[in-house]
């Protein structure tokens, strides 16, 4: 950073001394003019550090790649099953939270807290995906999104994902820190447990047949993975964890499924 801002420096003085007239270049040269810009330039720079760390917390909260405990691991760094505070044995996705935090799919947060009620990222969805099916991809494999940084703790699952083609991304960017959407949640699923599509069309309130990503709502539905047959699917809604771990569950172990 400090590399980069000083280079900055230098390019707004060569700038001034080459494209405007004498008194432009004395006001670009000066301290005041320099330090507004500079200063403009570092805000700028720390907003999207501020951005990338978060999604980074994010991915940490599932004991994504990179974390304390390393992958898989639980919150205190042992082998026992993670328990969380905020997710008492009534709550509607209890038995499938903890199904999955005892397969090591996920951790959560330093706290002892999941966080339920938080949207799930694209990031976070990517490492549970290729935590749960055990994927790797060849050490060449270059990534093709051009949106995530190689020291994300999510950058090898994102790669992963990108190689067996779970995650695709649009116009080449993955958008890893986005919530992912309801109708995205059953394209992942749908492609990653390689559900049978269904024989016939299920009905929703608020999406027909030519909706995109209809085949794979109606797969989910077909599989009982989603309940919301005959209501509104909420396609573009975001997922929260309980409810993409709920869903998670569900197309991994059959009881789950109503």
């Amino acid at each position: 950073m400090r590399k980069f801002l000083s280079l900055m420096a230098v390019v707004l003085f060569v700038s001034g001394c080459s494209d405007v007239g004498a008194s432009k270049q004395e006001e670009l040269a000066s301290d005041e003019y320099v330090t507004k810009e500079l200063d403009a330039v570092k805000k700028s720079a720390d907003s999207l550090e501020e951005r990338l760390a978060k999604v980074d917390r994010d991915i940490r909260a599932l004991g994504g790649e990179g974390s304390s405990g390393g992958a898989g691991s639980g919150a205190g760094g042992d082998d026992s099953p993670v328990r969380f505070s905020d997710i008492p044995s009534d709550h509607f996705a209890y038995d499938e939270i903890r199904f999955l935090s005892d397969r090591r799919v996920i951790s959560g947060y330093p706290d002892g807290t999941f966080a339920p009620n938080q949207t799930i990222t694209r990031a976070q969805t990517a490492v549970m995906l290729v935590r749960e099916l055990g994927l790797t991809a060849p050490v060449d494999y270059e990534l093709k999104a051009t949106d995530v940084s190689r020291h994300s703790s999510a950058y090898n699952s994102i790669r992963i994902a990108e190689y067996h083609g779970l995650m695709r991304g649009t116009d080449g960017k993955m958008n890893p820190g986005e919530g992912l959407r309801r109708s995205q949640m059953a394209v992942v699923l749908a492609r990653a447990f390689e559900l049978e599509e269904a024989d016939h069309d299920y009905s929703f309130t608020d999406i027909t047949s030519s909706f995109p990503n209809f085949k794979q709502i109606n797969t989910i539905a077909h599989h009982g993975i989603t309940t919301e047959v005959g209501k509104a699917f909420r396609p573009n809604e975001t997922t929260t964890r309980a409810q993409f771990s709920l869903f998670m569950a569900r197309a991994i172990h059959e009881p789950f499924r109503p």
